[in-house]
């Protein structure tokens, strides 16, 4: 039994295996930056507190995104975040539209490296991330 056992566990078929997540590349957290930069930075604000040159005209201000961790009990909400990029979340301060919806945007900068989009939005990510209040 014990044989048989070790034999199945050791006889899976490239077909049963599992291939890595495009998630799985590492994230660069400068290039979170710059995507930051170009893509947020006009409503949260160059340092992501929520003050960008745009703030001032919707009707509600823009999250402070260095505060997520503290708002989310010290841990940072990354699936949420991820969340918010790709699908967009119902915001008053955009009127009757959600905010931006960047998972579809990512996608087409760069089709042929980066199909799904997602290298971005986990550069992205890593960069919210690496900008917490401590």
């Amino acid at each position: 039994m014990i044989a048989l056992v070790v034999y199945l566990g050791s006889g899976a078929t490239a077909s049963q295996k599992q291939e890595p997540h495009a998630t799985t590349q590492k994230t660069d957290i400068k290039a979170g930056a710059e995507t930051f930069g170009k893509y947020c930075a006009s409503c949260h604000g160059k340092q992501g507190k929520g003050d960008g040159p745009v703030a001032e005209t919707l009707k509600t201000a823009p999250s402070d995104l260095t505060a997520l961790a503290r708002t989310y009990e010290g841990k940072f909400p990354r699936g949420y975040v991820s969340a918010v990029l790709i699908f967009g979340k119902r915001v008053a301060s955009h009127g009757s539209n959600d905010m931006p919806v960047w998972g579809a945007k990512f996608r087409k900068i760069d089709p042929e490296h980066d199909r799904s989009g997602q290298k971005h939005i986990d550069d992205l990510i890593a960069y919210l991330e690496s900008i917490q209040a401590k």
